[in-house]
């Protein structure tokens, strides 16, 4: 999934130019870079797993590859998470108004010493909290219900042949009672994730390195017991309410990595074992009857390396240099949005039924890569579109409101 305008913006950037920042520092493109990969990968995994027009039987060493990049193109769930966490948990709730991350943790140093300085709110005041919540709400629920309940209300007129009323109604479930079985139940989640970063992030900065060092190797060990209780046959069912135990912890892992950065030997190591954690997730339903691999709302550690592997090396070792390239990244990754929210219908009803019927591997790996690019061009230019003509209007609207 991809990352909206929003959550860039809780790192202090502007638009799509690139060069605004926090007190004149530029914008850092690899987390927009992150946000395009993220992109990328979630249209990726719907069409090798979900669109395809004939749902084909692999076999043999096509459907090892097709396994294989299905569990790789999986990291882009997480991996957007790790990035809304990095930006959405600098937040402090005394600043909630103002302060924006340029590297340092808000309420450390010398704010935290000194109460947090000229921005610093009254701490029992509700209005920062209002702010924040509405600003996120714009940003991140008013796409959602423009693209998802428009698109939703259209295929209900067109498609389903319902009267008007009968489209309102099926809408308006789809929109608010979608997380189990919709293709946007990722909304839902991060929806949670946002209502809680306030305290979260208090709690973040309270406990510091090594707490939170410590919370992560505690969630660890958990996905490791469950995962091996599992393997052993004997599920530990209690786990499944466990707080710590589903994407939570990539949105604190995000934050971690960020602000208690690896060394630089810690990254390489990583990247030397991703492929054998990789290897272990795709090969866990051969090794053990009856077992599923483990790369969708859950946390197993051998999926987590493959996770943060990817992570640390885009965010840190990913050097790109030419102005251009910059640009187009950053640009592409403002309408990341609204790509992720938009083709899965237009997948579904546009491309998908458009598509020539496989009939072997070469020719499924083929129709794949076309339905890609098919899917993005659409979906892209939808965006530009609705974005320039719709959202942001109504959103600039909406930002305008004084609370």
């Amino acid at each position: 999934m991809t990352m909206p305008d929003s959550v860039s913006d809780a790192a202090g950037t502007t638009g799509t130019t690139g060069t605004a920042g926090v007190a004149g520092k530029p914008r850092d493109v690899n987390y927009d870079l992150l946000r395009v990969v993220a992109m990328c990968l979630v249209i990726g995994v719907h069409v090798i797993n979900n669109y395809m027009p004939v749902k084909m039987t692999l076999a043999g060493s096509a459907e090892t590859v097709r396994s294989v990049l299905f569990a790789l193109f999986m990291v882009c769930n997480p991996l957007f998470i790790m990035v809304s966490g990095r930006f959405n948990l600098t937040c402090d709730a005394g600043r909630l108004g103002s302060t924006r991350s340029s590297g340092n943790l808000p309420g450390s140093g010398s704010d935290a010493r000194t109460g947090g300085g000229a921005g610093q709110a009254d701490p029992s005041s509700l209005a920062p909290y209002v702010r924040y919540y509405y600003k996120r709400f714009v940003s991140l629920i008013v796409p959602y219900l423009l693209y998802a309940g428009g698109m939703g209300f259209v295929a209900y007129l067109v498609i389903d042949h319902r009267s008007v009323g009968g489209a309102v109604s099926g809408t308006l479930f789809d929109l608010f009672s979608g997380y189990d079985d919709s293709v946007y139940w990722f909304v839902f989640m991060l929806a949670g994730f946002v209502l809680a970063t306030p305290f979260l992030a208090a709690m973040m900065r309270a406990i510091g390195r090594s707490g939170a060092w410590l919370l992560i190797g505690l969630a660890a060990a958990v996905a490791a017991a469950e995962q091996i209780c599992n393997l052993a046959g004997y599920p530990l069912t209690f786990l499944q309410s466990f707080p710590w135990r589903g994407l939570l912890v990539y949105y604190l892992l995000g934050f971690v990595l960020e602000y208690y950065p690896p060394s630089t030997r810690a990254r390489r190591g990583l990247y030397a074992l991703a492929p054998f954690a990789l290897t272990w997730t795709v090969a866990t339903p051969y090794l053990f009857a009856g077992q599923q691999m483990q790369v969708g709302r859950t946390v197993t550690v051998a999926f987590a390396m493959v996770v943060a592997a990817v992570f640390l090396f885009f965010r840190y070792d990913v050097h790109i240099t030419s102005a251009r390239v910059r640009k187009a990244i950053i640009w592409l990754a403002g309408y990341s949005y609204t790509i992720y929210l938009v083709h899965s219908p237009l997948s579904k009803v546009l491309i998908g039924p458009r598509m020539p019927v496989p009939t072997d591997g070469w020719s499924y790996a083929g129709i794949s890569v076309l339905m890609f690019g098919a899917t993005l061009l659409a979906a892209l230019l939808f965006a530009v579109i609705a974005d320039t003509v719709v959202l942001k209007p109504v959103q600039c609207l909406l930002r305008k409101v004084r609370l």
